[in-house]
């Protein structure tokens, strides 16, 4: 399906570039920018839509009909769309009155006739002394002749007008005077009543039978409804795709960018289509297909340069400030709004069509304008919107996170306030048992019970100690068994230098310790032996401790000291490190810690 919509819209560019070479091509060379420039307004030239039918009145000379009957006889050869003829009776829609005695005042003029689209009837008024000659006189209704059967909108105006004057062309010059019959005179002409133009904007009442002529202010009215009709539609186009998750966040991933922005020129294809539709069914106009080609294809150009334009702008200037709310509003909207306005004006302010002059540019580039004010305001809002939900969201991950670790902390704390009673208990029980007997080994155990307290109170809330610290408490721990098992039992600690600093749970290796002493050396006679070494391989940390005492069951182990560490081992560093144990051939517990890396 997307094929199908890319290959249908290469076809429209590709009549685009032909729409606009085929109406160029309708004027001959040096005609084109005249009629442009002087006499097309909302697309078409006001001109006569239907045969003209011309009356003399007042008092022409014989060499005044002459030359108004050479005139008309040009003119009808010129123009293959209606006749022109003089008519002695009847209703007349060009009265052309010379020298009339209730006029005798009057300055020569044009009296028009227009509804803004077409001219209904106008009158040339004539004063011309008898005393000129056949050529002044020639000139002067040469001039008016041609002066009234186009609407020339410039002709008021020639101080300000800035289009490219041509020295004694008939619409360039201020009098009759300076006029020189110039050929382009009748080529203009020619072109403005072609029947191009009737094709383009077909406006007749030979067409139909309901023709109805629209008033230049119901026209304004029709066009600025169509155009609230026309970006309505587009934008419950876009809310639709927005409901639907069309539009995902591209993180300025270019080919995702470029979809995304293709999709939003459909709605403003969607918004021309329907706009010139109803132009068509309620103001009685037909525009020819070319036009509307024309206008999609040349704003798909212009939509997919800013596109890109708009991707480089925001990507070297928004991704990597991707955690400053404002700049990633602020950023969009104004380059979504001004990048695509700034192009089309000039792309209609430089390209020649029939349909591109520089009062349609007002018109066109104000619904440009506002259809991408509406789409910036769009985009900025939902931009804003994500940002914040997002911002909230991480906000409720970070107080999650909070939450979880004092979970943990309690966790541990709560396995932690386990291990210490127990291990109290036993060493009190010691002490109590040694103070009738030997007050030195009392005192030494004493000292040794509150150097380990002192280490297990932690008073700085470490949930984390370097591997020569809990080592150092293991000391002290099996120092005090020590005592209270004399000769019975005999330690060795390997620990290389350079593993002295890393860190570990704390309270993580005097569990296995004190497991080793509880289960093992206290249930035989002779002497116990226990060998903590401490190594690293493949990047774990691995801590085995050894002893002579009986094996380990096969099942799950029963008691409160290894439960504990696999307690701790899951909460730290989830699946991650392990415990195992063996008792071929030597009998030890091993735990396996990842190296720098916590949970």
């Amino acid at each position: 399906m997307k094929k199908v919509i890319y290959l249908v819209f290469a076809i429209l560019l590709f009549q685009a570039g032909f729409a606009a070479k085929e109406v160029k091509e309708q004027f001959e060379p040096g005609v084109w920018e005249q009629v442009n420039n002087k006499f097309l307004i909302d697309s078409i030239p006001i001109r006569y839509y239907s045969n003209i039918l011309i009356k003399l009145l007042g008092n022409p000379s014989q060499e005044d009909q002459i030359i108004i009957q050479e005139l008309t006889d040009t003119l009808n050869s010129l123009i293959d769309v209606w006749d022109v003829a003089i008519i002695p009776e009847g209703t007349a829609n060009l009265l052309i009155e010379i020298n009339d005695v209730g006029n005798r005042n009057l300055e020569n003029h044009i009296q028009e006739r227009n509804n803004g689209r077409e001219i209904i009837q106008n009158k040339i008024i004539l004063n011309i002394p008898q005393k000129l000659n056949y050529e002044e006189r020639r000139k002067i209704i040469y001039y008016y002749f041609m002066h009234s059967i186009v609407y020339f909108h410039n002709k008021d105006s020639f101080n300000n007008y800035a289009g490219k004057r041509i020295k004694g062309l008939v619409f360039d010059e201020k009098s009759p005077a300076s006029i020189t019959y110039h050929p382009i005179d009748f080529k203009i002409i020619k072109a403005l009543y072609s029947k191009i133009f009737d094709d383009i904007y077909k406006f007749s009442p030979r067409k139909t039978s309901l023709y109805k002529p629209t008033k230049p202010e119901v026209r304004v009215q029709y066009t600025t409804l169509f155009n609230l009709i026309g970006l309505l539609i587009a934008a419950v186009y876009l809310i639709v795709l927005s409901y639907f998750k069309v539009f995902k966040e591209h993180n300025y991933d270019f080919i995702l960018f470029l979809r995304q922005g293709f999709l939003i020129y459909l709605a403003y294809a969607s918004y021309v289509i329907l706009k010139m539709s109803l132009l068509m069914i309620f103001t009685y106009t037909t525009f020819k297909y070319q036009y509307i080609v024309a206008n999609i294809g040349g704003t798909f150009i212009v939509v997919m340069i800013s596109i890109i334009t708009i991707y480089f702008v925001e990507y070297f200037i928004i991704s990597k400030k991707k955690e400053n709310l404002y700049l990633n509003v602020f950023i969009p909207f104004v380059s979504t709004t001004m990048v695509p306005s700034i192009l089309m004006i000039l792309f209609l302010m430089n390209i020649p069509d029939v349909m591109i002059r520089r009062n349609v540019v007002i018109s066109a580039s104000t619904s440009g304008i506002a259809f991408c004010s509406i789409i910036g305001i769009a985009r900025a809002f939902y931009i804003y919107l994500s940002l914040s939900s997002k911002n909230i969201i991480r906000q409720k991950d970070v107080q999650l996170a909070r939450l979880n670790q004092l979970h943990k902390q309690s966790e541990l704390q709560s396995l932690q306030s386990k291990i210490n009673p127990h291990f109290l208990y036993n060493a009190l029980n010691s002490i109590a048992s040694l103070s009738t007997v030997d007050g030195k080994k009392t005192e030494k155990m004493a000292l040794a019970l509150s150097d380990f307290f002192k280490y297990s109170l932690n008073k700085e809330q470490k949930e984390m100690v370097s591997l020569k610290e809990e080592i150092e408490s293991v000391e002290t721990y099996l120092t005090i068994e020590k005592v209270r098992f004399g000769d019975r039992l005999n330690f060795a600690i390997q620990l290389p230098e350079e593993l002295e600093n890393i860190t570990i749970p704390q309270f993580i290796i005097q569990p296995l310790i004190e497991n080793a002493v509880k289960h093992g050396i206290s249930k035989i006679v002779e002497t116990g032996e226990i060998r903590l070494v401490v190594s690293a391989k493949n990047n774990n940390l691995e801590v085995r401790v050894f002893d002579n005492g009986p094996a380990i069951s096969n099942e799950p182990i029963s008691g409160y000291g290894l439960q504990s560490i696999q307690e701790k081992l899951n909460l730290i560093y989830g699946n991650k490190a392990y415990m195992s144990w063996n008792n071929e051939p030597e009998k030890y517990v091993l735990i396996s810690l990842p190296l720098n890396d916590k949970s």
